[in-house]
């Protein structure tokens, strides 16, 4: 052979081995691998309803009947309902019309081989789930238990491991063998027959708590580590009638007002028993376990204005999450952190939260094992903590339920308390591209909270705001994907009903594509979505069939709105910013940078839902320009009766000749009228920033604004200032310094 017959067959072999490592990748990469949401190769415990959710890395070929299915622990067949996405990507398995049965012990949910891609390529991974079902949630039996999960926790983070439920892979055959009202929006405000605010909440007939309450004669309000109440009628003799100066370690966050009780909420940092030596400290207390946060309730009597009285203070280890209150019933939600860790230095150390009762003495108890349960599939190490008071019956005993798992995102009905979750997939190379949520439905009766359902949705949740209950059914709205990521999976947004059981019922899916939620309100039968990346469209979608929710409107105007205020069933208004596109001329074939600029006020006229139209717009400063009504629906000040609207605000404007350099104009509150016939009107500006200041004071910032009869009170940190609400002229200023 001669030298260049070998040259020619090294050059022939390397391009053999080319073309075979680019067919290798070729054939890897676009083999399908599949996401089942199943938790370790182990048998998982779920719920007896169920419904696996596959997701395919690549459009799967049709295929036929047996393609999925689920046996029984025996191998006989289980009716399943089987449906496949337009995309062919997701595959969604329905349990049977009354669950999996809880006696058998175990099912398994099978793949056939007959799956491939839409180019024929074998799927590749895991074709099975075994899995075990209950019928409600789980208790934790015992601290062996408790302490298991945590230390499989322990072993999976040193691993650099996705989190991991013990509690989902071990399933034993005893653990198998166990175990419309109100929410409408606040469009019949209840302040509209009052003489006085009341704060804005979300649901009619559901209390928010918040750092400002009045009954009409009295301003209760949560400020720089006290609570003041402030005597407000006769406006011109307005005076403090009390201080409480709390302790260095509490913070103090929202009050609720219920009679002549008022409740403080907050945040408390120090045990109280750190310090104790040894012997003075019970069994709890000596487990030498730091509290690192304690959710405390403060209850006090307050029918002498002069000299409240504390009557009861209640703690729940971690932090505040949430709190409503209906009728005379209070509900509080707390997320514990415990620090599991502890257990490689203490194997028998107890975990389980801790409650503490000034009604029971000052020293902390443990929760009872019967009162933790899990939720199945979850991967969290934290704790989630409800708690109901009852203000009528103030030394009554309060209910206390603990779960693992925990959801920062609360929506409540008159009967319902809803809790999302979000769920990451670690196995996928953006965790957050893949989040889904999890809802969990509790019945509130009075002092009881029971776990009734719980459902998966595909992708995350914005606020509270993205839930609603409407005729016994639960609508959600969803971001699913990254807004900045792969722009070959574009993220989208979607909206789901769901029945009283938490089955989906009917579903809009891939709205605004590349685009996130940043806005959403239910109005009776119709669902408004603001979505946004450079212009903002406002969705309107018809709900009234739940089976079959569709998209009757859409607009597309700059800017966007962070938050969606109902005025009647014809309008609503929209507050958030406006926006400009900057292109670099330097990176031509880029995406212009959205810069938003001055904050936006819309009002919305939705009357034609198939042509929604921006009727009026008001622009306020410039870049840099906020109102904490943008974070907090609850600063937003309404008055019905005269239309008016109003928010605390600190205004800039931009630097002329600099992009990024913004100059302070004010900082203060502005109030407008705002009408369907004569649009946003501005009626009033309140400076709370002299005319020299070059930067905003915190202690001069309005937090909130209210109406007592005739007159409009401006509240900050440390002062008060009372106005006419028909001319706007200052009356009476009360400094609490």
């Amino acid at each position: 052979m001669t030298k260049r017959s070998e040259e020619m067959k090294k050059l022939w072999i390397g391009a053999a081995g080319i073309l075979l490592a680019v067919t290798i990748a070729f054939v890897f990469f676009k083999q399908p691998s599949v996401e089942t949401g199943a938790l370790g190769s182990e048998r998982n415990i779920v719920l007896s309803d169920k419904t696996w959710q596959l997701e395919f890395s690549e459009p799967i070929k049709r295929t036929g009947s047996d393609a999925f299915y689920v046996e029984d622990s025996k191998g006989e067949k289980i009716p399943v309902k089987v449906t496949i996405s337009k995309d062919r990507k997701s595959v969604s398995i329905l349990p049977p019309e009354e669950g999996y049965p809880t006696e058998t012990e175990y099912f398994t949910l099978h793949i056939s081989p007959e799956v491939k891609s839409s180019l024929g390529l074998p799927l590749r991974g895991d074709k099975t789930v075994e899995f075990a079902v209950v019928p409600t949630l789980p208790e934790v039996k015992s601290k062996e238990d408790l302490n298991r999960y945590f230390k499989y926790a322990i072993k999976r983070e040193k691993e650099n491991r996705p989190k991991f439920s013990f509690f989902n892979g071990t399933a034993t055959e005893e653990s198998a063998d166990t175990a419309d009202s109100g929410g409408a929006p606040a469009l019949e405000n209840e302040s509209a027959s009052s003489d006085h605010s009341i704060t804005n909440n979300q649901v009619q007939g559901v209390d928010e708590a918040d750092i400002v309450k009045t009954d009409g004669s009295y301003i209760y309000q949560v400020t720089s580590q006290k609570l003041m109440i402030t005597k407000a009628v006769p406006v011109k003799n307005m005076e403090t009638a009390s201080a409480i100066t709390f302790e260095p370690d509490f913070s103090a966050q929202h009050i609720f007002l219920h009679g002549d009780k008022l409740v403080v909420i907050g945040n408390s940092w120090d045990d109280g028993y750190s310090s104790k030596p040894a012997s003075n400290k019970n069994s709890v207390q000596a487990l030498d376990i730091p509290v690192h946060g304690m959710m405390k309730t403060l209850i006090y009597d307050i029918s002498d204005k002069k000299k409240p009285e504390l009557l009861r203070e209640f703690g729940m280890e971690g932090n505040y999450t949430a709190a409503r209150k209906t009728g005379s019933f209070v509900y509080l939600v707390a997320s514990h952190y415990p620090d599991y860790w502890i257990l490689e230095n203490k194997e028998n150390a107890d975990l389980r939260p801790r409650i503490t009762d000034s009604l029971n003495g000052e020293e902390p108890t443990l929760l009872n094992f019967e009162d933790i349960k899990y939720m199945p599939q979850s991967t969290e190490t934290n704790y989630t903590l409800f708690a109901s008071i009852n203000l009528d019956e103030i030394s009554s005993e309060i209910n206390v339920e603990s779960y693992l798992g925990s959801g920062h995102q609360i929506y409540m009905s008159k009967d319902n308390l809803y809790m999302a979750l979000t769920r990451y997939n670690p196995a996928k190379e953006n965790a957050w591209e893949s989040a889904d949520t999890e809802v969990y439905k509790f019945t509130v009766d009075k002092s009881d909270i029971e776990f009734s359902a719980m459902a998966n949705v595909k992708g995350t949740i914005l606020n509270q705001f993205s839930m609603d209950e409407h005729e016994g059914n639960f609508r959600i709205a969803t971001t699913k994907g990254n807004t900045w990521g792969n722009q070959e999976t574009p993220s989208a947004n979607n909206l789901y009903i769901l029945d009283e059981n938490l089955k989906q019922i009917g579903k809009v899916e891939d709205l605004a594509k590349g685009e996130r939620i940043y806005s959403v309100r239910f109005m009776g039968d119709k669902a408004y979505m603001v979505t946004f990346k450079q212009v903002d469209p406002l969705f309107v979608i018809d709900t009234s069939n739940p089976s079959s929710p569709k998209v009757l409107g859409e607009l597309k105007i700059p800017g966007f709105s962070s938050y969606l205020h109902p005025v009647d069933e014809d309008h609503l208004i929209g507050f958030g910013n406006d926006t400009k596109l900057v292109k670099d001329d330097k990176m031509p074939n880029e995406e212009p940078r959205v810069l938003t600029t001055g904050m936006k006020v819309s009002l919305f006229d939705v009357s034609d839902f198939n042509n929604p139209k921006e009727k009026d717009t008001e622009i306020i400063g410039g870049r840099g320009t906020y109102s904490y009504l943008l974070e907090d629906h609850k600063a937003l000040f309404e008055h019905p009766e005269k239309n008016l609207f109003g928010f605390p605000v600190s205004v800039y404007h931009e630097k002329e000749g600099s992009m990024h350099e913004q100059v302070f104009d004010f900082q203060g509150a502005l109030i407008f009228e705002i009408t369907p016939e004569n649009g946003i009107v501005r009626r009033a500006k309140m400076v709370q920033s002299d005319g020299d200041d070059i930067y905003e004071h915190w202690e001069n910032q309005i937090q909130r604004m209210i109406y007592i009869g005739d007159n409009l009170y401006t509240l900050s940190p440390e002062e008060i200032k009372a106005y006419g609400l028909n001319d706007f002229e200052k009356i009476k200023e009360l400094n609490f310094q």
